[in-house]
């Protein structure tokens, strides 16, 4: 059914043009809302049209107070210089540097503000509680910090007084990359600014040289001191957006995306995602208009935007357009040379809020490449990569073409974890051909695949999708029967509940197989589904009926009926937001995210996307839990009581 089409796009890729790709891209300092980033824009632009293919580069406005839904824009920056020197102790015969923003430039935050002076340097244990500055006196100094920048913000710069930072902390992913890894090398900070807050300045340096000044800060009795200089501005500007369409038969797309910004170097984020995307384009534009491939049903677009910021205004300003897509599939960190960065392709799937097509059909067409090599008897193949297929997580664009409310079926490939992830170590080096042309070749296959599909494709994926339900909840059902049987405790819902459940979502996605033949009949298939979820339980009830927590928190009865009401269509971002609040519900509402930490970073999302304004609390309160396996009515509640503080819901 598509393992012609991969090989043909297998032959027509090049994961070395691909890489090359990278190179240009990763040049260049690709900060949201930039002179940097739009060069890389204009860029591609101009080397998409010199392909043939049909490219457009629209612009959105970069000020303060500007909405795309519900996402605050912000301000272009751009920074002619910076530096950061040591004066104290006072080497003998110069000062000592210590970050330069022409050599590096992640050596100073994205969004510093302009600073010329000198400055003493206090250490402080954390930073991101008021306690922590209790016996400080920071006021109109350089915290050193191993905390983000706007975790300290609020109390660092705006009630404390201190003047900026500076920042020598190093991400730890213990798989890969354990604490004390990478000691030359700098982590990504930045500040975001929305409008209102008191800006500040600041520096990155690594972890080496950040534990050598809190030595000389421990050790001497004078304080020590720095001169800092940064030429940076700020103004009203635009973001830029680039698409290239391939035109189909009919008004229905494909939607293909790939975030461009971030800061130089970095390579395999998202240098080599937005290389990927061009690259599956270039070889489909040559393919179609060669005659190789026919004109396909439905028209391919594909995407580059800054991350997040970019897709909200770019969906905001194409609603009209949003019926007519079809599926969509993001492209994140797809370069990774496996060995050195510790990585794993991953697919990841859609919420089951939006139960699709699109993620059975990405596992198929993936699968078209385990057959790289053969055991030793020649009898058996398998891949040379390691790969996983997960349930849906957030942190990228996928996770705003999937919400319901967009509408937008969006799985996600990805290689994690990375052991150079957001650092100055993410360099050209540490890019795979061979994982870029795998993934350039995968999304051109979906893309022309879903474009394509009629009556006889639609066909093959609901069998398709029907044997990957039958295989995904038979493992389930065993996993747990293992689990009982070894005497585990259960956890989460009962069993019976989440086989309904993902009988329900199996039966969804199924009528999602319309967006690609309205004449399709799901019935014989729904009814299938059903056959096989009643047998998967019947084996397992005898282990699993009486597995289950029998206690569980609830919310009131008055608050379980209660129904949020979406006002905007895409997640939340709830920072920016939160600058409405006065400072002591700010404080309480910053409390309330910690307390509840394990709820409002994906469950929440999840839980919005539940919220349809006909679903209860009660309601959503399950959905979330059957999805996530966390439950937490009280965090669930207070997190939507905080949106409609904030006018971004209303609370029925």
């Amino acid at each position: 059914m598509f393992r012609n089409l991969l090989a043909t796009l297998n032959n027509e890729v090049s994961g070395d043009a691909a890489k090359s790709l990278v190179a240009h891209i990763s040049q260049w300092h690709r900060i949201q809302a930039s002179p940097m980033y739009r060069e890389a824009a204009e860029w591609l632009h101009t080397t998409l049209q010199s392909w043939g293919l049909d490219s457009q580069i629209e612009r959105f406005p970069a000020r303060e107070g500007a909405l795309a839904w519900s996402e605050p824009m912000f301000q272009e920056w751009w920074c002619d210089e910076a530096t950061l020197d040591l004066l104290e102790p006072a080497a003998a015969n110069s000062r000592r540097r210590l970050a330069d923003y022409r050599a590096v430039p992640l050596s100073l935050m994205p969004r510093s503000s302009a600073a010329a002076g000198e400055y003493e340097v206090i250490v402080i244990d954390g930073g991101d509680r008021p306690e922590h500055y209790d016996g400080l006196n920071v006021r109109g100094k350089l915290l050193l910090t191993r905390l983000m920048p706007m975790a300290v913000h609020h109390l660092a710069i705006e009630r404390f007084g201190a003047a900026g930072l500076i920042f020598d902390g190093m991400r730890s992913v213990p798989e890969v990359s354990p604490p004390g890894d990478l000691q030359d090398d700098i982590q990504y900070a930045s500040w975001w600014w929305w409008g209102g807050e008191t800006r500040a300045f600041g520096f990155a340096l690594s972890p080496r040289v950040g534990a050598d000044l809190r030595r000389m800060i421990a050790r001497q009795s004078a304080p020590l001191r720095v001169r800092a200089r940064v030429r940076s501005h700020f103004a009203d500007g635009t973001i830029e957006t680039v698409s290239a369409f391939i035109p189909g038969a009919t008004d229905a797309q494909v939607l293909i995306t790939g975030h461009l910004c971030h800061p130089a170097p970095m390579a395999n984020d998202n240098a080599s995602g937005a290389a990927a995307v061009m690259e599956a384009a270039r070889a489909l534009h040559t393919l179609i208009a060669s005659g190789a491939l026919p004109t396909p049903r439905r028209g391919i677009r594909f995407l580059w935007m800054p991350e997040m910021t970019g897709t909200y205004a770019y969906l905001a300003a194409h609603e009209a357009e949003l019926p007519r897509i079809v599926a969509g599939l993001n492209l994140d960190m797809v370069g990774e040379d496996q060995d050195q960065t510790g990585s794993s392709w991953l697919l990841i799937r859609g919420s089951d809020a939006l139960p699709s097509f699109a993620e059975p059909l990405l596992e198929a067409l993936r699968e078209g490449y385990f057959g790289q090599a053969h055991s030793f008897s020649g009898q058996g193949d398998f891949p040379l990569f390691r790969h996983a297929v997960v349930p849906f997580s957030n942190g990228s664009d996928h996770y705003i073409l999937g919400d319901p409310s967009v509408g937008i079926p969006s799985p996600m490939l990805i290689q994690w974890p990375d052991r150079f992830y957001h650092t100055t170590a993410d360099t050209l080096e540490k890019v795979s051909p061979q994982s870029l042309a795998r993934s350039s070749a995968l999304a051109a296959t979906y893309a022309y695949f879903v474009a394509n599909a009629g009556p006889p494709e639609v066909a093959w994926l609901a069998r398709e999708m029907t044997y990957r339900f039958e295989i995904r909840l038979a493992r389930k059902l065993q996993s747990a029967s293992t689990a009982a049987l070894g005497g585990a405790a259960a956890e989460g819902p009962a069993w019976e509940r989440r086989v309904a459940f993902r009988l329900d979502r199996q039966l969804a996605a199924l009528e999602s197989l319309k967006r690609l033949d309205p004449d399709f009949d799901p019935q014989p298939w729904r009814t299938e589904s059903t056959t096989i979820a009643d047998a998967a339980w019947a084996r397992a009830r005898d282990l699993l009926d009486d597995w289950r927590v029998k206690d569980v928190p609830t919310l009131t009865e008055s608050d379980a009926r209660r129904v949020p009401v979406r006002r905007y269509r895409g997640p939340i971002s709830l920072r920016p937001h939160m600058r409405r609040l006065p400072p002591e519900q700010r404080d309480a509402a910053r409390a309330m995210l910690r307390r509840h930490a394990d709820f409002t970073d994906l469950p929440a999302d999840v839980a919005l996307y539940w919220a349809d304004g006909a679903r209860t609390l009660a309601e959503i309160l399950d959905l979330t839990e059957l999805e996530t396996q966390v439950r937490d009515p009280e965090g669930m509640l207070a997190y939507f009581e905080l949106l409609a503080r904030l006018e971004l819901i209303e609370l029925r």
